[in-house]
């Protein structure tokens, strides 16, 4: 799988999900597909708040933060959060680690993306099958060692071919879109870029002003 030699982490850079975390107060991001769709779900058992939440015909993937201590990889701290999926009123969380957060549905809700301090997770519906499509550890370095390359709020292609999301190394973050079946990157952006939406084209990606064409 590519990946983009980027800066290694210094111990002062920022905490690995806290952009994606709300401050004290905030209200929970979320987002549904259909007009009528539900409001934020309510708080997973055992966590204290909800970070970001969206919903899928009935179905609810919550990103929500734990009460424990934050954890360090390598130099960068991971905060406690989590991912559950709410299914009427059963909920099951995510089986993958501490710092998990920004769940995104697919098109045809079969699959949920979710970013990891590890990198960009696809699930199953169910949740029974995971790929790990985008891993950000070192290549040749131990497994709990981490690249300071995060990924944050992806979103799917609209027929599901591809998943776009900004990553970051600390300093700055750019835009990333990789095939989603084989994780393959098919584009990165300039630095600078954390705001993006995916064109009905499936094949084109607009920020703010201009649209870009995915190779």
């Amino acid at each position: 799988m590519p990946s983009l030699v980027r800066l290694l982490v210094c111990p002062m850079l920022l905490a690995i999900v806290a952009a994606a975390a709300p401050q004290s107060g905030a209200q929970p991001l979320g987002s549904a597909r259909g007009a009528d769709a539900p409001g934020a779900p309510p708080v997973p058992p055992g966590a204290l708040r909800i970070v970001n939440f969206t919903w899928h015909a009935g179905r609810a993937a919550i990103c929500a933060e734990e009460p424990a201590p934050a954890t360090k990889q390598d130099e960068p701290t991971t905060r406690r959060t989590r991912v559950w999926v709410r299914d009427g009123t059963a909920i099951r969380r995510v089986a993958t680690g501490p710092g998990t957060c920004d769940p995104a549905w697919s098109p045809e809700g079969d699959l949920l993306a979710v970013a990891a301090p590890d990198g960009l997770w696809v699930l199953s519906a169910d949740l029974r099958r995971t790929t790990h499509l985008v891993d950000t550890r070192h290549e040749h370095d131990p497994a709990n060692e981490f690249e300071y390359r995060t990924v944050h709020r992806p979103q799917w292609a609209p027929d599901a071919s591809a998943l776009a999301f900004v990553a970051s190394d600390g300093t700055t973050s750019w835009v990333e879109v990789v095939d989603a079946r084989t994780g393959a990157q098919r584009y990165a952006s300039d630095d600078g870029t954390a705001e993006f939406t995916w064109e009905p084209d499936s094949r084109s990606i607009r920020f703010g002003a201009y649209v870009i064409r995915v190779p």
